[in-house]
């Protein structure tokens, strides 16, 4: 080290210190100019650049300075910081482990750790770190606050009521932490102690809607704890029922159709929803005298009322439940599922099997003959959609789970340019920001991938918004084939309700789909089980960590879409009659009601 190199670096951390970011860029480069292996000017350098919003600069540099010095706890902290920012989880772990070996007894350490462990999916993992920091700092509010959280998104609700509890009693003007106490105790069903804490939140911070809405439910709920029938009664009673029923989501839309069909059948039913203040279209009425609430949503969302049975119908889409929601599940007096394969999910965690019902979901047929308007598609190359023979359709949410790397891997190597095919591609509801940018991203990488451009391809339309129903309806009447590659599901309402109005049905050979679609129905692709990653990467997909789901035979699926294409005809396999027929929402409703009766909780 000579001495120019040394009052280099000295001069370039005063820079630093002093805001001058440029100036001191140049002073690292000009001494690692000199001096190429120089560790305090590429920390330096590194954190300089991340300063001024070059990451990507910034993370090479702190890579070098690493890894001319492995243990020194200034670089890796910095290295993990930009990589954290960059949400590169998996390297940023790695990054934090090697700290945590030099830092062991480092609170901060241990907490970024728990908050990458979380990104990644790893919740149990998150949890134990979050508590070592908690346990090294005691002190801070905030790390019991985020201990809480995570043992709630965990499944360990009387784990994280305490650790909430610590908060609140660390901090207790802070309203925040009361509201996430609240509704910890109303998924532990202490209905009357989550009342008091949203009230405490509500004089901390009157603006608190998550505390008005939690004090809502609690009213909610005590009125059908009231009205529940009494104990020994032997008369029939209606039903009471959470969901997301205001929501576009699946859960929301399967729940409308179930209220509705009971709203038909005249059984006494009062719907609360998830938040507890929603209002619908329906006048949903007084108080029901309930045996049972009926929960039309995922495990860790599901709250408790006193005196009455606790009934989860949910669904997953892979071959086993996370651990977060075997444990929350364990709260449920039944879990109903829409199929075998969700059923079987469950089991494979260790669910006791004789609190496991199945009840199949419904179609909407009376869409197949609505008089909706189609709406007019036109093509990248100006040409309309309604003149292709063969239009294939897809809807999913822009997620991993529904495989649009390999729906779009298959079409590049199935079709041509010059077929008379057209691929409608609904993704999302147009409320992601980041969207075009993933979109393109994941595309280039999948013309990469296949060796092939999607010029090349038969053309793809793409629709990025939300729809109502009969926006939705419109879509499947513009198009002839729905095509899935999912890498699994729980049911599937809008390849079902595609069936329900005569398009022909391409779909994956696994999960839900073989609960109502076999080879007479619709063409089927072989699937094998694989674990769950990410797109083009080794890495989990973190809300499937450490689980298994399916992989449809891509060269199966591409041959299917050349036969269709290429035999010139528009015969196909028809799902209608077989899906109008067999999975009514009035066949579902009354499924459901018998499962009840014969639980004796109706």
């Amino acid at each position: 080290m000579t001495t120019a190199t040394m009052a280099g670096v000295e001069a370039a951390s005063r820079l630093y210190r002093a805001g001058r970011l440029a100036e001191a860029i140049d002073a690292c480069r000009a001494v690692l100019a000199a001096e190429p292996g120089r560790f305090d000017a590429l920390n330096l350098l590194g954190a300089a650049l991340f300063s001024v919003g070059q990451d990507s600069a910034a993370r090479e540099a702190l890579c070098d300075a690493v890894r001319i010095a492995p243990g020194h706890a200034t670089a890796l902290t910095n290295l993990c910081v930009v990589l954290q920012h960059r949400r590169e989880w998996h390297a940023a772990e790695r990054a934090l482990r090697t700290l945590m070996a030099v830092q062991p007894e480092s609170a901060a350490v241990c907490s970024r750790l728990g908050t990458v462990s979380q990104e990644t999916g790893d919740l149990d993992a998150s949890a134990r770190f979050l508590l070592r920091a908690a346990r090294l700092d005691p002190g801070p509010s905030v790390q019991w606050h985020n201990l809480g959280l995570i043992r709630m998104l965990a499944g360990d609700m009387a784990a994280a009521s305490q650790d909430l509890r610590r908060a609140v009693a660390i901090a207790p003007d802070g309203a925040v932490a009361q509201v996430q106490l609240g509704e910890t105790l109303l998924r532990l069903g202490r209905v009357e102690e989550a009342a008091g804490v949203f009230s405490r939140a509500l004089r901390l911070d009157p603006t608190a809607a998550d505390a008005a809405n939690g004090l809502t439910r609690c009213a909610r709920y005590r009125a059908i704890g009231s009205a529940a029938p009494v104990s020994g009664s032997v008369s029939g009673s209606g039903l009471a029922v959470r969901g997301a029923f205001t929501s576009a989501t699946g859960y929301g839309r399967f729940c409308q159709r179930f209220i509705r069909t009971l709203r038909r059948r005249a059984v006494p039913l009062q719907a609360i929803g998830i938040f507890g203040p929603e209002s619908w279209e329906e006048d949903l009425g007084p108080p029901a005298p309930a045996k049972a609430l009926v929960n039309f949503l995922i495990p860790l969302a599901v709250e408790r009322v006193p005196g009455l049975a606790t009934v989860t119908f949910t669904m997953f889409e892979g071959t086993r439940i996370p651990p977060a929601w075997r444990r929350q599940s364990e709260h449920s007096d039944l879990i109903i599922v829409p199929s075998e394969s969700s059923r079987v999910a469950w089991a494979a965690q260790g669910f006791p099997e004789d609190r496991l019902r199945v009840c199949p979901l419904g179609v909407d047929p009376e869409d197949s003959a609505a008089d909706g308007p189609v709406p007019t598609l036109v093509d990248p190359r100006g040409r309309r959609v309604s003149s292709y023979r063969h239009r294939f359709l897809n809807v999913s949410d822009f997620i991993p789970r529904k495989n649009i790397d390999g729906l779009l891997r298959v079409w590049l190597r199935g079709t041509a340019s010059t077929d008379d095919a057209v691929l409608i591609l609904k993704l999302g509801n147009g409320k992601n920001p980041a969207f075009g940018a993933e979109l393109g991203d994941l595309v280039r990488r999948t013309e990469a991938a296949v060796g092939k451009r999607m010029a090349d391809a038969a053309p793809v339309v793409l629709i990025n918004q939300l729809l109502s129903d009969a926006d939705m309806t419109g879509l499947m009447r513009a198009a002839n084939h729905y095509w899935s590659m999912s890498h699994g599901e729980g049911w599937d309402l809008p390849l079902s309700k595609a069936g329900a109005m005569g398009l022909s049905l391409i779909a994956p050979r696994h999960s839900a789909y073989v609960d109502y679609l076999d080879d007479r129905v619709a063409r089927l692709i072989p699937s094998a089980v694989r674990p769950a990653r990410l797109p083009y990467s080794e890495r989990a997909y973190p809300p499937f960590h450490g689980l298994d789901w399916w992989d449809p035979d891509e060269d199966a699926a591409a041959d299917i879409l050349t036969a269709i294409i290429r035999s010139g005809g528009t015969d196909h396999p028809s799902a209608r009659g077989h899906l109008v027929e067999g999975f009514s929402w009035s066949r579902a409703a009354d499924r459901l009601l018998a499962i009840l009766d014969d639980a004796g909780l109706r």
